[in-house]
């Protein structure tokens, strides 16, 4: 007895120091997209100091046992049993923030009509986020993000209001809600993706979780956080120096620039910070942004015009290097046609389970021809000062013959014949090496010594200082060819998020390590407004 009362008095005594539970719960509807979506909320939130538990379907009832606040993450068709449980939960008194869901049952039960999904009609319809309402408190007047679909929807009448329109990038209001509010929590018609204003999601996160319980987030405690963030960067930032001859590098994803339709205003931007080198995603097997004849012709040519061309003239004469970035075996941008075309013609490669993948096969000599023809195209057509391989490997879940290493070497080789100095050759590699070398077919090692390509650009993600730090010492243990190796770092990558004072340290550890330099990922807002303004101060 004695003994039973003893262990019952422990366990009361750890368990009053036990960590509670948390009182957000972010439930994916399934563990691919939307738990990888799901995963960003978590680290917003986090970064607020607001603790959340990411749950599934089949863990509703206990992640909604103790949570004031739920995030649904694609809940397209919830059970029975989920809606009598998201029900039961918003008669306690539970909130939920509902994202791109077509579900008519959750929509009746939230006080909203799903108008069905839409695809924008033309490249940045859907651009900003604008909030009509500052309640919650710390909402931000606008949230800048690219949708290309939504789910739309309304407030049933008398049950809600439309927080948040859509805009697109010419600043037009589109007139379809973005948010809408209601007595049961809120209704977004896409979802929050990791581009765009990060750090005003974040913060509009934290406001809908103090809305509902205000002892998680206060907008004044937001403020001062932000407030000594910004001191304490701001020191860092001005005690470093720049160095000559350094390269500046930045990868910009979307191929048309930060500022859509305006060119010359993303150069400007990229001179006054510094920047010495400019890795534009113009093309890949599957499309092309630019005037080619070889690659399919994307909508965005269609309608914004040759976004290389245009490139290309906003930087004559601003000392910054244009490199033609091309998605080489990656296919994954291509038409439902195209890949029918290639289907045809038996490039497409087959995954490990049989499956027909949207990647090409390095293997096949007519491959190969084909993109060499779009390199060659390029230098023929335009006066880039370099030309940026990206996808220069076999995709990691097909299958792939014991040599696969030659082959993507052999098309690498092809390309340097073609790509002549003074104009650079580079590649973007997986850091990871050798282990790239059995896992995707991707020897750059090999290509340096060689002499194939002039940089090696690695892709060196982290948020670990030690992660980063092994990549850097495994660069630099060869002397032969460290000077031709460009470290990537992962702004806003899917593998990291780092903020100003991370990426000041990881640049200058790559001083530190006696490499030439670094590429960011990637030109978007975050990189303006939090990342660039503090290169420029000092390091850059």
């Amino acid at each position: 007895m004695k003994k039973s009362l003893l262990v019952f008095g422990l366990l009361a005594f750890f368990s009053a120091f036990a960590a509670p539970a948390p009182k957000v719960a972010v439930v994916a509807q399934e563990p691919g997209y939307y738990t990888a979506l799901s995963k960003h909320i978590v680290r917003w939130l986090g970064g607020q100091k607001i603790a959340a538990a990411l749950a599934t379907p089949a863990t509703l009832g206990k992640s909604l046992a103790n949570a004031k606040l739920a995030f649904l993450v694609g809940c397209d068709d919830p059970g029975e049993s989920e809606m009598r449980t998201l029900a039961d939960y918003c008669r306690r008194g539970g909130k939920l923030v509902v994202f791109y869901s077509a579900s008519p049952k959750l929509a009746a039960l939230m006080g909203v009509k799903v108008l069905g999904y839409k695809a924008a009609d033309y490249p940045g319809q859907w651009s900003r986020m604008d909030f009509r309402v500052t309640f919650p408190e710390g909402v931000p007047a606008a949230i800048r993000q690219t949708s290309t679909v939504l789910k739309r929807a309304v407030p049933l009448k008398g049950k809600g209001r439309i927080m948040a329109t859509w805009s697109d990038r010419a600043g037009r209001n589109t007139g379809d809600a973005a948010w809408i509010s209601t007595a049961h929590g809120y209704w977004m018609t896409h979802i929050l993706t990791a581009d765009g204003d990060e750090d005003l999601k974040a913060r509009f996160l934290g406001a809908l979780t103090g809305a509902v319980a205000p002892e998680l987030w206060s907008y004044a405690a937001y403020k001062a956080r932000q407030a000594k963030e910004v001191a304490e960067t701001r020191r860092l930032a001005l005690a470093q120096k720049p160095r000559a001859g350094e390269i500046h590098a930045v990868w910009d994803h979307s191929g048309c620039g930060l500022y859509p339709g305006d060119w010359p205003r993303t150069i400007r931007l990229l001179k006054e910070s510094h920047v010495t080198d400019l890795f534009v995603n113009v093309g890949g097997a599957g499309f092309a942004h630019y005037a080619s004849d070889v690659l399919p012709r994307s909508k965005t040519f269609d309608q914004e015009g040759d976004q290389l061309k245009a490139c290309l003239a906003a930087a004559k004469g601003s000392g910054i290097r244009v490199h033609a970035w091309l998605l080489c075996f990656n296919a994954t941008r291509a038409t439902p046609a195209r890949l029918e075309i290639f289907r045809r013609k038996g490039w497409r490669l087959k995954t490990v389970d049989g499956k027909l993948s949207e990647y090409l096969d390095p293997s096949n000599e007519e491959v190969r021809k084909y993109l060499l023809r779009a390199i060659s195209e390029i230098r023929g057509r335009y006066a880039v000062q370099g030309i940026h391989l990206d996808f220069v490997r076999w995709y990691e879940r097909s299958a792939r013959p014991a040599n696969a290493a030659l082959y993507v070497s052999k098309f690498v080789a092809e390309a340097r014949l073609m790509v002549r100095r003074p104009v650079w050759l580079t590649t973007a590699v997986l850091g990871k090496y050798p282990s790239c070398v059995a896992a995707v077919g991707q020897d750059w090692d090999a290509w340096l010594r060689a002499n194939l390509v002039d940089y090696a650009v690695p892709m060196d993600y982290a948020e670990s200082t030690s992660q980063f730090v092994s990549y850097l010492r495994q660069h630099a243990a060869n002397r032969s060819h460290a000077r031709k190796i460009l470290v990537g770092i992962g702004v806003t990558a899917n593998e990291s998020r780092l903020s100003a004072r991370q990426v000041i340290e990881q640049l200058s550890l790559v001083r530190r390590y006696g490499l030439p330099g670094a590429a960011l990922f990637d030109l978007d807002t975050t990189l303006e407004k939090n990342i660039l303004p503090y290169l420029k101060m000092g390091i850059w």
